[in-house]
């Protein structure tokens, strides 16, 4: 990964003056694009070439902002915007932000979930404006699952930080991705703790009167399709049981690769979600087939009740007969 693109590099060698500080232009009403955004930041002197030793503690914030991310959309709208693009994997696509202050990176998932690497608050909220286009299904800001965590120097994978020798492309992919399914297992384990509930409601109904109304019916068959698409997203989309590409093709990342999934329970956290998905499938199956029963045998009354009219009939027309 370049620490800084060819053009921000010979901007960076050109003698500009300081036009305003970066809270000035980042919080600027008048910007409505991120092409306009990068052309302020070009403009200050400020932006240098790194080293590619990790500062002292590089934040990190993960949040999971969509069920959908439609990121070959997100790719075309900002081919132009004179930022660094790369794609580390097939669903994902990362930004590279250089600004006065510091260079940024921002890694977008197709599942909803969004990485920041050290951007600064200001454009982070910036950025998450501009992605809501190309969202789907959006989470209201309040109830997206968010999480914070650090890069420092040395080597050691810890609760709310990891210590590397040094912060290259490779290790921001195995980062990010990890990040990205923790904050989207906790939204998927909000919903299957909702569903768990409604389902439970649903059994103490039941329970009391012996019978399903026409909207717990209803609701039944909303929980088994909201089953169904939970098992889809968890295992296709997420990619849970699946490994990282770079984790694969480069072993020297494969320890921070199982080192971060340890630490943050990834898979601990999928077979517990799994553990609840399948129980309600498997109530939802006997409810259907006591359903399923009903129903035959209300359809069998019917054909009962229908012959016995067309004898009633056929005897009618006998006796006139006779």
């Amino acid at each position: 990964l370049a620490c800084v693109s060819a053009d921000c590099a010979a901007t960076s060698r050109q003698k500009v003056l300081y036009r305003r500080p970066y809270d000035a232009w980042i919080t600027d009403a008048e910007i409505c694009s991120m092409r306009s955004l990068l052309r302020r930041a070009t403009r200050c002197p400020a932006v240098r070439r790194h080293s590619t030793a990790p500062p002292a503690a590089v934040p990190v914030h993960a949040r999971y902002l969509a069920r959908t991310i439609d990121v070959s959309k997100f790719q075309e709208h900002f081919a132009h915007s004179g930022m660094r693009r790369q794609t580390f994997e097939r669903d994902s696509v990362m930004l590279t932000i250089n600004t006065n202050e510091r260079r940024g990176h921002v890694v977008v998932f197709n599942y909803g979930a969004v990485v920041f690497v050290n951007v600064p608050h200001p454009l982070r909220d910036w950025c998450l404006d501009a992605f809501s286009p190309f969202c789907g299904d959006t989470i209201p800001s309040g109830f997206q699952p968010v999480e914070d965590y650090k890069i420092e120097e040395g080597k050691e994978i810890g609760f709310d930080s990891v210590k590397l020798p040094q912060l290259d492309g490779h290790n921001l992919a195995v980062i990010a991705t990890v990040l990205a399914q923790s904050v989207a297992l906790d939204h998927y384990a909000a919903k299957t703790d909702a569903m768990l509930e409604a389902f439970t409601r649903l059994n103490s109904s039941v329970e009391r009167t012996g019978v399903f109304s026409a909207l717990e019916k209803r609701s039944l068959f909303r929980l088994v399709a909201l089953n169904n698409t939970l098992f889809t997203d968890v295992i296709a989309k997420i990619g849970i049981l699946e490994r990282s590409n770079t984790a694969w093709k480069y072993l020297q990342y494969a320890d921070v690769w199982e080192g971060l999934q340890d630490e943050f329970e990834i898979r601990d956290r999928f077979w517990k979600i799994e553990f609840k998905l399948n129980l309600i499938q498997q109530n939802s199956k006997f409810f259907l087939e006591v359903l399923a029963t009903d129903k035959s045998n209300t359809l069998e009354w019917i054909i009962i009740a229908l012959i016995s009219i067309e004898i009633v009939v056929m005897g009618v027309e006998i006796a006139r007969g006779i």
